[in-house]
């Protein structure tokens, strides 16, 4: 039956692709597109569905589509073809007046990076349409000093290669760089070392995606990570799944501040579920909102103790909210809040947690080293050996 409805797919995309212009340069409207797509595509497209965020404006009846395969793009499956300088034509075309890119079912192998060019749109038809890597090492889709840009309906794979020394650039899904306004949801990421990389970047929104199987070992911190962002501003990480992660799923790191992470489902990892992470010369993690996430049956598979957490702050991490998460099955720690011994000002303060629910936790519910004047309050810890416990060495 499956390989029945990838079928239907191809078809239907085939004949989507016959019945759009020929030429590279040219575009539908939106309304030329629901009327070729028929009742699925009003489905897929209709309402709000190619916005960049709820509080933007209905797009317009002229918004100009793009079909890849207008373009030359295959989608057919084969590594040795290479559907990159096809694609790129069509986002190179949109972005000249703006549009949206749409990429049909297929599996389109990339041998070289895509560049996103700002105000425009990428969509795709959901996980059958796949964006796949054929070469080491890169993030598939490259947003670089950009901004307006929805990513919609895609799934991204690699082909990973376990901490090969010899490449130093990282696979990932989708990496930003100095990008605002970005908006990507409704996307998977699989069988690729890392999901999404985001450095320099504001007002990012992460919503309604999966990180599943994503590629790694526990020996490698360059792999298996879900969403990994350095000094961001104003995030929003939420309602994304993830599952059987090797390092954390979201990860918030030097200088990363005023961003949500809430309504996320986090389960069966070997790590943390959420780090917020700053090192001695970096910039506080600060003002920032953990809330209503549920993390549960975490394992520690790497033989060492209080190596799994549901949340961790490490190091300058301060006034940062933690509330309302469930926390269940965690083999080590549930919630720990950790500083230098010897840098007071580095140390993890003025941080709140509360009303967050923490049951089955191996070892301990909520533990602070060389963390100071934070608030815990109206939390509830079922089956944990110990509560609360606190550590101050002397500086």
């Amino acid at each position: 039956m499956d390989e029945n409805r990838h079928t239907q797919r191809e078809t239907n995309s085939s004949t989507l692709a016959n019945d759009l212009p020929s030429s590279p340069a040219s575009s539908l409207s939106r309304r030329k597109l629901l009327s070729t797509l028929g009742a699925a595509g009003i489905a897929l497209a209709a309402g709000d569905l190619f916005l960049p965020s709820s509080k933007t404006h209905a797009a317009a009846t002229s918004t100009l589509f793009y079909n890849v395969k207008d373009f030359g793009a295959r989608g057919n499956r084969r590594y040795d073809e290479d559907d990159s300088p096809y694609i790129q034509s069509a986002i190179d075309t949109a972005a000249q007046s703006g549009g949206i890119v749409y990429i049909p079912p297929g599996m389109y192998f990339l041998k070289i990076p895509l560049r996103v060019s700002a105000n425009i749109t990428l969509m795709g038809a959901g996980s059958s349409s796949i964006l796949r890597s054929s070469t080491h090492k890169f993030g598939l889709l490259n947003l670089s000093a950009v901004q307006h840009v929805h990513i919609q309906g895609l799934s991204f794979q690699g082909i990973g290669s376990f901490g090969n020394a010899s490449v130093p650039r990282i696979e990932c899904g989708i990496a930003l760089d100095q990008a605002a306004d970005i908006t990507i949801t409704d996307c998977t990421f699989s069988m690729i070392d890392n999901g999404i990389k985001s450095v320099d970047s504001n007002r990012v929104v992460v919503e309604n995606c999966s990180f599943d199987n994503i590629i790694g070992t526990l020996d490698y911190d360059t792999q298996g990570y879900g969403i990994w962002c350095s000094n961001g501003k104003n995030h929003h990480l939420v309602q994304n799944q993830f599952n059987m992660l090797f390092q954390p799923c979201i990860t918030l790191t030097n200088g990363s501040s005023h961003s949500v992470i809430a309504r996320n489902r986090m389960q069966k990892c070997y790590q943390s579920g959420i780090d917020l992470i700053s090192g001695l010369k970096e910039e506080p993690c600060q003002l920032n909102t953990l809330s209503d996430n549920i993390i549960e049956n975490f394992i520690n598979s790497s033989g060492n103790k209080g190596y799994t957490y549901g949340i961790r702050l490490k190091g300058h991490c301060i006034s940062n909210m933690i509330t309302a998460n469930t926390l269940n099955d965690i083999e080590d720690i549930g919630i720990q809040l950790e500083g230098q011994a010897d840098t007071q000002q580095k140390r993890p303060h003025h941080n709140i947690i509360a009303n967050n629910q923490l049951q089955a936790i191996g070892n301990n519910g909520i533990v602070l080293i060389n963390a100071y004047d934070n608030q815990i309050r109206q939390s509830s810890l079922l089956m944990a050996k110990t509560a609360v416990r606190t550590r101050i060495a002397i500086s």
